[in-house]
């Protein structure tokens, strides 16, 4: 069964990162695990300095394919949920008034005017969005068609 033929109560978009990230953290690993694990063998700076230097550069790009994988936006037929690497903030339809887009990409204007940026969200899928929420898309074509 694809997406499309999903009964509306199960359909869902998940928006994450690019996968380039997680290549490029693991090339970075690659690079720094032996200056890293010779700092903390051979201790050349002020010993507990170099052994914290060494797990910082070790663990940094680990840390970044992690924050790649896990962040994005879950859409379903409840509401939006942004997620962060160790957050989640779940709105639901009922509380968001709109979307504005931009060059930093989408936002959701939530009920008290406030805005919430949907990273990595394009403004490509703003349709895909709103046929899940059962939203309508209000816009050019509507105002063009009331004239």
């Amino acid at each position: 069964m694809t997406s499309s033929d999903a009964p509306i109560s199960t359909r869902r978009l998940r928006v994450r990162r690019s996968a380039a990230i997680t290549g490029v953290a693991f090339v970075a690993w690659l690079t720094v695990a032996p200056l890293s694990l010779a700092l903390i063998v051979e201790q050349p700076l002020w010993g507990v300095l170099s052994v914290l230097l060494g797990v910082v550069l070790l663990f940094a790009p680990v840390l970044v394919s992690m924050w790649a994988w896990r962040s994005g936006v879950d859409v379903t037929t409840e509401g939006i949920a942004v997620r962060g690497m160790f957050s989640s903030r779940t709105i639901a339809w009922k509380h968001i008034d709109g979307f504005a887009t931009g060059n930093e990409g989408v936002a959701a204007i939530l009920d008290d005017q406030s805005q919430i940026r949907l990273d990595p969200l394009k403004p490509e899928n703003l349709p895909q969005v709103l046929e899940i929420g059962g939203q309508e898309l209000r816009g050019e074509t509507q105002e063009a068609d009331e004239r």
